[in-house]
């Protein structure tokens, strides 16, 4: 079995990652309340697994009947930012490839060892999307823009240039503040923020 997920460009996806967000959490308030919606509004129970990260090398995956998210008991109690963001991943897949997930026939590890054994090389694809998906339902671009703006200002209004921020170690603490207002890793928020063009690359010009 192998899939093979439609092309999505990333502004293809920020479309999708939209049109979620306004069915599920029209407010975009901070945090995104990923879990609540997870169980509440998507009917999807989490289940707790010891040492699956250890045993099939991801954080947690989805049943193919899309009723459950299998997930790595030890990220789910101890490391919040990787949880939440694993939940968003999965919500990805099943807003995104459900189809595809119904044909396959996953309901324990051990089908999912099979079927990742299986996989096509379409599958860095298929992670792309439910990875920057996650991305953007935790960190919307109306909120993260909005919130962006008022660091500069506070910055700006404390003497600190808007050029300086982007420079080591403003950018960090930026990046730090704002991981922790949406609640997501420091990568997830360096992402976005590139993506969204609100700060340079570090290989850009500043």
């Amino acid at each position: 079995m192998s899939f093979s997920p439609e092309v999505l460009s990333y502004d293809d996806l920020r479309r999708e990652a939209d049109e979620f967000l306004s069915e599920y959490h029209q407010s975009l308030s901070i945090p995104t309340p990923i879990e609540e919606i997870v169980e509440f509004d998507l009917s999807i129970d989490v289940i707790p697994i010891p040492g699956l990260r250890d045993e099939i090398r991801v954080d947690a995956f989805l049943a193919s009947d899309l009723s459950a998210i299998y997930m790595d008991e030890y990220t789910l109690q101890f490391i919040p930012a990787r949880y939440r963001f694993s939940l968003a991943h999965e919500a990805g897949h099943w807003w995104l490839h459900d189809e595809m997930y119904q044909e396959t026939k996953i309901s324990s590890v051990a089908d999912w060892r099979k079927v990742y054994s299986d996989l096509g090389d379409d599958y860095r694809w298929f992670e792309f999307q439910a990875n920057s998906f996650a991305g953007l339902i935790l960190v919307p671009p109306e909120s993260l823009k909005a919130r962006f703006q008022r660091l500069v200002g506070e910055a700006e209004a404390g003497g600190i240039r808007r050029s300086r921020l982007f420079e080591h170690p403003q950018r960090q603490r930026l990046i730090e503040k704002l991981a922790s207002d949406f609640q997501v890793s420091e990568q997830t928020m360096e992402i976005r923020l590139e993506k969204d063009a609100l700060i340079p690359g570090l290989g850009a010009d500043m």
